[in-house]
């Protein structure tokens, strides 16, 4: 015969066989003879306790796989068309790499306009998986080759580039700034604080300028630049190292260049200043996206996420001094305006402002 004792919470059956009595104690002990019901307990108990060890034996063993199962490294290639310099470039693919040592990064290299005819010719059957560098107008006109996706990091972008489009992401900020030989502009009685102050007759003749094309993607910042430095009677570009060495040697008192250049020669000890114009600057951003059709989506999408991180976007600051699309990250640096204290030139109202001022611009 056997007899079931049903535990009264249903949740187990203890099974007692004949002939086998419940616990007993020693006579005299404070403990009594065990009920039923106290056996099917104290027995449960110690199934209980044994599953439990056994569970924690389990995941112990578990834990690890899983993990590297959540983690499993990225890996196979990833095609970038690019234009930007091949300095910056470097840097991007060194770092990425040194995170994602699988993924083999191939790379076509050319000019903006070379890389999104490419792009174009290869619609619908890419070749490529990210382009990379280039400015608004170019992205703009080719949104239809790209694949919408939205970068975690937007959430830390600065206000005005954070819903641009679906299409492309900003990467970098590139800003116009004025390079000034302190020890000449003294001589000269002259304090440059913006564009109106290089109209100062004592500054004939000793302006010299960047075409903001050769280092900025932006074609509004272009035009903007190149129409005001004929409005100088500054009649061609040169080249951004005779503009460091002129200014820097005395030979001319202020510049207009890029401003990773002039934060690197002030940065070298000259006694030089970066002067950030009051009445706006001329910026502009760089650009990527990821194309309809990439064969390598996710490590594209891996990519923009890495280069538009914290980490990145610091070093890039730090290094190369870039200045950073995120609101966490900027240079540090004494004298250089960090990007919430910049006053970005507004170009569709700027159109009104050339036309009101043409007179003082060409006298």
């Amino acid at each position: 015969m056997i007899i079931l004792f049903t535990n009264p919470f249903g949740r187990d059956i203890l099974t007692l066989q004949p002939g086998k009595k419940p616990k007993t104690f020693p006579e005299g002990s404070k403990n009594k003879r065990q009920t039923p019901e106290e056996v099917w307990k104290e027995e449960t108990m110690k199934k209980n306790l044994a599953a439990l060890v056994a569970l924690s034996i389990l995941l112990t063993a578990l834990i690890p796989s899983l993990a590297l199962a959540a983690a499993a490294p990225a890996s196979g290639r990833l095609m970038l068309y690019t234009s930007l310099p091949a300095m910056q470039l470097n840097m991007m693919v060194d770092m990425f790499n040194d995170q994602y040592p699988g993924v083999t990064v191939d790379v076509f290299s050319a000019s903006s306009e070379d890389v999104m005819a490419r792009a174009r010719a290869e619609a619908g059957a890419p070749q490529g998986d990210l382009v990379l560098g280039g400015g608004l107008s170019a992205f703009q006109s080719a949104e239809d080759l790209l694949s919408a996706y939205a970068t975690p990091n937007a959430k830390t972008f600065h206000e005005q580039y954070r819903n641009e489009s679906a299409a492309f992401t900003p990467i970098q900020l590139h800003v116009s700034a004025l390079i000034v030989n302190n020890v000449l502009a003294r001589e000269l009685g002259v304090k440059v604080v913006g564009w109106e102050s290089l109209k100062d007759a004592r500054l004939t003749g000793r302006l010299v300028y960047v075409d903001p094309s050769a280092t900025s993607p932006d074609a509004q910042q272009a035009a903007f630049v190149n129409s005001f430095a004929k409005s100088v009677n500054v009649s061609s570009p040169s080249a951004p190292s005779f503009v460091l060495n002129a200014v820097t040697a005395g030979q001319y008192a202020v510049g207009i260049i890029s401003e990773e250049k002039a934060i690197e020669r002030k940065q070298s000890g000259a006694d030089l200043g970066v002067v950030y114009a009051k009445e706006g600057v001329a910026m502009g951003a760089s650009y990527a996206g990821i194309l309809s059709g990439a064969q390598n989506e996710a490590n594209a999408k891996l990519f923009l996420d890495f280069i538009t991180s914290r980490a990145y976007q610091q070093a890039a600051a730090d290094q190369l001094h870039q200045r950073s699309i995120r609101r966490d990250v900027d240079f540090g640096l004494k004298g250089i305006a960090s990007t919430k204290e910049l006053t970005a030139l507004n170009y569709e109202s700027l159109a009104l402002f050339e036309v009101a001022n043409a007179a003082a611009w060409n006298r």
